[in-house]
């Protein structure tokens, strides 16, 4: 590490990172809704930025240190802002089983999916309407409730999706239906 570099890392690092924070503050109020943990975490973010721009300036460039490390970190900020908002919409699609879901009665979610071809689980679903699970697929449209069914019979998602000759965003979307929060808390509530 070069001299210069090293005096550039202490100038913003020094006085517990003191000239970064006041850097950041600004992109962090303009960003808004953070508080505690998610300011550390964006300091952090900026820190890391410093680092990889101190490497990466290069002085034949028009611009001073200041401005190429707020560019940096401002879009580091976007970038970060972006990503956690996906994580927010787009839930797990990683399911590997349906039947890791058991209900209050102590049954899998397989169990409890209604079939064309057997009669006595239609005669068992009468009775176990009141069941947080069936409530749960019940709140499911036809093809959400297919899907979860094929789920649980370990079909993977190219079989199911050429089984029911749907496109993968429509497969997509039916898993992120069948995840979403609006469907999958009733089987979390608590009475």
């Amino acid at each position: 590490m070069e001299i210069q570099q090293k005096e550039i890392l202490e100038k913003y690092c020094n006085n517990e990172m003191a000239k970064l924070k006041k850097m950041c503050n600004p992109m962090l109020n303009k960003i808004g809704g953070l508080y505690g943990m998610d300011i550390d975490d964006f300091y952090s973010i900026a820190l890391g930025v410093l680092t990889d721009s101190v490497f990466r300036y290069d002085e034949s460039n028009k611009c001073s240190f200041d401005c190429f490390l707020a560019s940096n970190i401002k879009r580091k900020f976007k970038t970060e802002i972006r990503d956690r908002n996906r994580l927010k919409k787009i839930p797990q699609k990683n399911i590997e089983c349906m039947n890791a879901l058991i209900g209050e009665d102590g049954m899998e979610i397989s169990e409890m999916i209604p079939s064309d071809f057997d009669t006595f689980e239609i005669a068992a679903q009468s009775m176990m309407g009141g069941t947080r699970i069936q409530r749960y697929l019940n709140q499911l449209s036809h093809t959400q409730r297919k899907i979860v069914a094929l789920l649980s019979e370990g079909y993977k998602p190219m079989e199911i999706r050429e089984y029911l000759h749907i496109s993968t965003k429509e497969y997509s979307n039916n898993i992120q239906a069948i995840q979403s929060y609006e469907n999958t808390r009733i089987l979390t509530q608590r009475y």
